[in-house]
């Protein structure tokens, strides 16, 4: 059995999140690409472990998983570029917007989610200019460029972008954060505390894909946001609070309640963005968890694998 390690990315719209569904395996990323491991034809059935769980319209821009993989001929392993090009191959045969972007083999003590030593994510918001009037939920979408819809998140042009910075610099540091996430009330055991290593909101450098003319219409932004590991709907709770503030819905001493008195029934269900504007960025690896020792590995030692370029990073 050998042990393959998978970095991808995907737009999210179409995808009930990243995590198989038994209802409906092949609308999520998991079970997509599941779905292209049986093109393989291996002797196991392959199961999928991914680094990050994405919610439904969520993307990625870098997601990652292992998979267990027994070849079908003894001996016998898939060079990563052959299985690369096989998934990538059956996703656009099937249109899927996913894409693995890298593949290689790992040792099998290796976990995409365990040995993650951190992740990153964007959200992105497209505030609308000054002349935009009276600008409502309904018809936020109307005033974005075309690639811009389920991408990011339409704001007034209320929005004051200094107060959200100064918001987003209460996010950095240690706290708990259980009045950001749903799932403490159904798991109470579950530790809700993280340290945001970095929480920064600023406006984007690319801030027009195309030459279309919608782009007048608004200026992008963007939170960029790192810690070990987030709690669920954590981010886009944080998105929402921040953004609240910053329209003068909610104060910066409601933001300081918040991490003293944390409290999940506290939060107002109205101010979760949605979900397009959220993208994982990036998950880091030591380099070191990548290699292999000595002793023979799925049948190769470390130096008849380094032998072997067809069976490195591709």
């Amino acid at each position: 059995m050998v042990r393959y390690f998978l970095r991808l990315g995907y737009i999210g719209t179409k995808y009930r999140g990243s995590q198989r569904h038994c209802d409906h395996p092949n609308e999520t990323v998991q079970g997509a690409v599941e779905s292209a491991l049986l093109k393989l034809k291996s002797q196991n059935n392959p199961k999928t472990t991914f680094a990050s769980r994405t919610d439904r319209g969520v993307h990625a821009l870098m997601n990652a998983c292992h998979v267990d993989l027994n070849h079908s001929m003894h001996n016998e392993v898939y060079p990563p570029h052959i299985l690369k090009r096989i998934l990538n191959s059956y996703f656009v045969e099937n249109n899927h917007e996913i894409l693995i972007t890298s593949a290689c083999i790992v040792p099998d003590t290796f976990h995409a989610r365990f040995n993650g030593k951190w992740r990153s994510y964007y959200y992105r918001l497209a505030i609308l200019k000054p002349e935009i009037k009276n600008m409502s939920i309904a018809n936020s979408q109307s005033y974005l460029p075309v690639c811009e819809i389920n991408r990011c998140y339409a704001v007034p042009s209320e929005l004051s972008t200094s107060i959200v910075k100064n918001v987003a610099d209460m996010y950095c540091g240690e706290h708990d954060f259980s009045t950001f996430t749903s799932r403490v009330l159904r798991e109470p055991w579950r530790n809700t505390s993280r340290i945001i290593e970095e929480c920064q909101f600023y406006e984007s450098s690319y801030s027009q894909f195309m030459n279309d003319p919608q782009y007048s219409n608004v200026s992008i932004w963007e939170f960029h946001i790192k810690s070990k590991s987030f709690l669920y709907h954590q981010i886009r709770k944080l998105i929402g609070t921040a953004v609240s503030v910053g329209l003068g819905e909610l104060s910066l001493s409601d933001v300081q309640l918040m991490f003293e008195k944390p409290n999940p029934n506290k939060w107002q269900k109205g101010l979760l963005p949605p979900p397009g504007g959220l993208y994982l960025a990036h998950i880091h690896y030591d380099k070191e968890d990548f290699l292999m020792d000595s002793t023979p590995v799925f049948g190769y030692t470390e130096k008849e694998l380094a032998e072997k370029p067809q069976l490195q990073h591709v």
